[in-house]
């Protein structure tokens, strides 16, 4: 094919487009998915910029990410420009998924258009989370480990889909390397297949004709050029515009480097996310899996399934009091959890501030802000020290908790108090006679007596070793877990199938008991428990830190 030829097809093409002739009715609510397309393009434009620069690296992540900010020209507005753009994506795809679904626009022959559509929201909520964590500061890894862990309460498939996304036991490297190549490799190539196939789509059915039912003709009353040219183009333009001042005025934000030792830190997800989050919050415990995956994988299920099951010809919104009746529930759901999520976060950030107050970290559930004096009266009001407020020594059952926020992991002790179990053996084989009361705590209550016991610590006790655990790689866990074949830990402590009954069970001593803790244990158990009937095998430093590594991963 001549030059010559290659432009006139160009020109044809371009040509055509101009003149495609538009339904009556067509006009400004159908220039969101033109502004969708420009947003993409600017947000791949400026993710380009940034990944010449950045390094997807635990130790230099953040620092790359700094000096994009201080040192690269123009690097604070491109990041900004990145950042506020990914917002506009959202609200975008958001407004022309109700822009199809509130006009019947979804229906045959255009069903395939619709699922296409879908597929896109999947994608751009994906490219949100996986970029969260990439700047690696505190709101990205605390925020990013809450996500991921949300996922693995998925049946099936959970549990090894948040192995794959760690790349190991904890977040690291290989967490932020592999987020890195979803992020700027796979979405991407997703991304542009899917709007591809959208806009071919488009182009073979054209436009709905906003108003008729599937079986009546439409009416042409204009071409594309110039009015829905014009019209695209203004809004495009003041989108974009808005998006370019809101980066120059408040950039894109950076906390402070990430910190996996800070438990005080309270992560909250972005706004677009607040709705999802807060569905946990309506269900608690046991019943987390309906708000965090039943729910979500319903509603998109349901999505995708919407014009296969919908043979209603009628398009018209007037005539389908079922569509306007969910679709104006799902609406005002979206929005009251976005509302309640964002109010929450404010008023968080001010208690935090108070005196009195404390965190309570929950792997599943985020950040919690409590009260500790109410946590206080309510341990008294209870008579729980009765039990607990013996020194801890010896095998005492149930145990001292003069350092419980020294041992034990916040989001287990809240789960614990919601949901108490038989946790100790009187000797081998043998349940106490005793055990922990179900006082039926609400949730708040149960927030207030943990955040009381978080605060009882006797930090000069408990050394920290100079290693952050975060760090922790495949080779010491294999190391910690021949040590303790090696000394023989199974028996007394029983590890999954294997093990004996007589010391406390280690079977998810990760989820239950902090790291300094253990190490401090069992680097020199008479100290931390006078009269304890544990050995001590007079370890030195690394192979503690060995199994430690371990156990940390019995979860």
């Amino acid at each position: 094919m001549t030059h010559e030829n290659k432009s006139s097809g160009i020109l044809s093409i371009i040509k055509a487009l101009f003149d495609e002739p538009l339904p009556k009715g067509v006009g400004w609510a159908h220039t969101f998915g033109s502004v969708l397309l420009a947003l993409i393009a600017v947000q791949l434009l400026t993710g380009i910029l940034l990944s010449f620069y950045y390094s997807p690296n635990a130790d230099a992540a953040y620092e790359s990410v700094k000096y994009i900010e201080e040192q690269v020209l123009f690097g604070s507005l491109i990041r900004g420009v990145h950042y506020f753009a990914a917002s506009a994506m959202v609200i975008m795809i958001f407004l022309h998924i109700a822009r199809t679904f509130f006009s019947g626009a979804y229906k045959p022959p255009r069903q395939w258009t619709w699922v296409a559509g879908v597929g896109l929201l999947l994608l751009v909520l994906g490219f949100a989370f996986t970029g969260y964590l990439l700047p690696w500061d505190m709101k990205a890894y605390f925020a990013t480990k809450v996500g991921i862990n949300i996922g693995g309460i998925a049946p099936i498939f959970g549990e090894q889909a948040v192995k794959i996304l760690k790349g190991g036991s904890e977040m690291s490297t290989i967490t932020l390397s592999r987020f890195f190549s979803l992020h700027v490799i796979v979405l991407p190539l997703t991304l542009l297949l899917l709007v591809g196939l959208h806009l071919f789509y488009i182009r073979q059915h054209g436009e709905t004709p906003p108003g008729l039912r599937n079986d009546e003709r439409p009416t042409y009353s204009s071409r594309f050029y110039p009015q829905q040219l014009f019209r695209d183009s203004l809004v495009v333009f003041l989108v974009v515009a808005m998006v370019l001042v809101l980066a120059a005025k408040f950039g894109a934000p950076l906390e402070a480097k990430a910190d996996p030792n800070d438990t005080s830190y309270m992560p909250r997800p972005d706004w677009y996310f607040y709705s999802l989050f807060q569905l946990l919050k309506l269900f608690p415990g046991r019943l987390e899996i309906i708000g965090a995956i039943i729910i979500p994988g319903a509603f998109f299920t349901l999505l995708v399934l919407l014009p296969f099951f919908d043979k209603n010809p009628e398009r018209r919104l007037s005539q389908r009091p079922v569509a306007r009746s969910v679709g104006a529930a799902v609406l005002a759901s979206v929005i009251l959890l976005t509302a309640w999520g964002a109010w929450e976060g404010e008023q968080a950030q001010e208690l935090i501030a108070d005196e009195g107050k404390a965190t309570v970290e929950g792997e599943v559930e985020s950040i919690f802000v409590v009260d500790a004096n109410a946590g206080r009266a309510l341990y008294q009001q209870l008579k729980c020290g009765e039990c607990h407020n013996m020194t801890s020594r010896g095998n005492n059952i149930p145990p001292g908790l003069e350092f419980a926020g020294n041992k034990y992991r916040p989001a287990w002790l809240l789960s614990y108090l919601r949901d108490p179990y038989r946790i100790r053996w009187q000797s081998k084989n043998e349940r106490p006679v005793v055990r922990m009361p179900d006082f039926d705590l609400s949730e708040e209550e149960a927030l207030n007596i943990s955040a009381y016991l978080m605060a009882l610590r006797k930090d000069v006790t408990f050394s920290q070793p100079e290693f952050d655990w975060a760090e922790a790689d495949s080779d010491m866990v294999a190391s910690g877990t021949e040590l303790v074949f090696e000394y023989g830990c199974s028996g007394c402590h029983k590890i999954g199938n294997d093990g004996q009954n007589i010391a406390p069970e280690l079977t998810h001593v990760g989820n239950k008991l902090l790291e300094s803790y253990l190490y401090n244990l069992i680097k020199s158990p008479q100290r931390i428990i006078p009269e304890t009937s544990m050995k001590n095998f007079q370890l030195d430093d690394v192979d503690v830190e060995d199994i430690v590594a371990y156990l940390r991963t019995l979860e």
